[in-house]
């Protein structure tokens, strides 16, 4: 079935004159009222990416695959990537806290305008789904609102070792990344291939810290490690999750870190799975293209619309 695909603007009101892309999929046909009463799910992109991991013209990827499937689907472009203005450059003053504390609101926001309420669900791709947990003990109005999350390699820590890690992660991201943004104002890791946007000095001083450090703390010292376990000695909601590895995905979102993540937000309600071909899968994934994989859409993308609507 055809689909709508609208784009929505969000205007910071930063000195930067930074605007936010919001892109928007649907089913085509639908009147206004039945659109209101799709259940909305916001996809929010990881580091290196933007929002176009999640779907295509062409109608693939998870993103369009979920609006096939009844739902009001909202793709997040964060600061400087993808549609949003001005791209990543030397004097882009933000980073990861700025994505938590300013977008991630932004987009909620915006789709409750359009909607009427905060979104029902939630979706990330690797450091995306580092970022929504911080934000949703921010902004506990909106975890409140929040149905189920699904993420899709995500880890803070990298704890895995080998030589991947030595050339992904301590040479290009910590070293050369350091170097490029120290020199340059900001870290364009596109030149040396290593994702399709660039970095902001400020995403690579903080991400770093997440990565390398057992401490989840905040630039403004706010302690997210802390506050999970007061969440749970309290017995307060927090949204279940999926957390989704790749058998393939060595490095970037090993399963142990991935389920690294998962022990940190210790909610009893969240589950964890592996795609490999070991559990019935069709591949051994790795961490894009258990997204953007032909197969994805009549594998385990369907069991995951199953987890989200039960």
């Amino acid at each position: 079935m055809p689909l709508n695909y609208e784009s929505f603007f969000i205007d910071l009101k930063t000195e930067q004159n930074d605007v936010l892309h919001l892109k928007r999929i649907y089913k085509e046909g639908l009147k206004d009222d039945e659109l209101k009463k799709l259940p909305s799910i916001l996809l929010i992109h990881g580091s290196v990416e933007n929002g176009r991991i999640f779907y295509s013209i062409n109608r693939k990827g998870f993103g369009s695959y979920l609006s096939q499937n009844g739902f009001d689907v909202f793709v997040a472009d964060l600061r400087g990537k993808g549609e949003s203005t001005p791209k990543v450059n030397s004097t882009s003053n933000f980073g990861q806290t700025e994505y938590i504390l300013e977008d991630l609101p932004a987009f909620a926001n915006k789709v409750r305008e359009i909607k009427g309420q905060f979104p029902t669900y939630w979706a990330a791709h690797s450091w995306g789904g580092v970022m929504i947990p911080p934000f949703m003990l921010r902004f506990p109005q909106i975890a409140e609102a929040t149905k189920k999350m699904v993420f899709f390699g995500s880890k803070r820590r990298i704890r895995t070792k080998g030589i991947e890690r030595l050339l992904k992660i301590d040479l290009v991201w910590n070293l050369i990344g350091k170097i490029s943004s120290s020199t340059l104002g900001y870290f364009p890791n596109t030149k040396f291939s290593f994702g399709t946007d660039n970095e902001t000095k400020g995403f690579i001083k903080e991400s770093n810290k997440w990565i390398y450090e057992d401490n989840w703390i905040c630039k403004d010292k706010f302690d997210y490690q802390s506050s999970f376990q007061d969440l749970k000695q309290k017995n307060r909601y927090f949204p279940p999750t999926l957390h989704i590895a790749a058998a393939k995905d060595t490095i970037l979102g090993n399963p142990n870190d991935v389920k690294l993540l998962m022990e940190e937000i210790d909610n009893d309600k969240d589950e964890f799975w592996l795609l490999s071909k070991s559990n019935q899968n069709l591949h051994d994934y790795d961490h894009n293209n258990m997204l953007t994989h032909k197969d994805a859409i009549n594998d385990h993308f369907p069991k995951i619309l199953e987890w989200l609507i039960n």
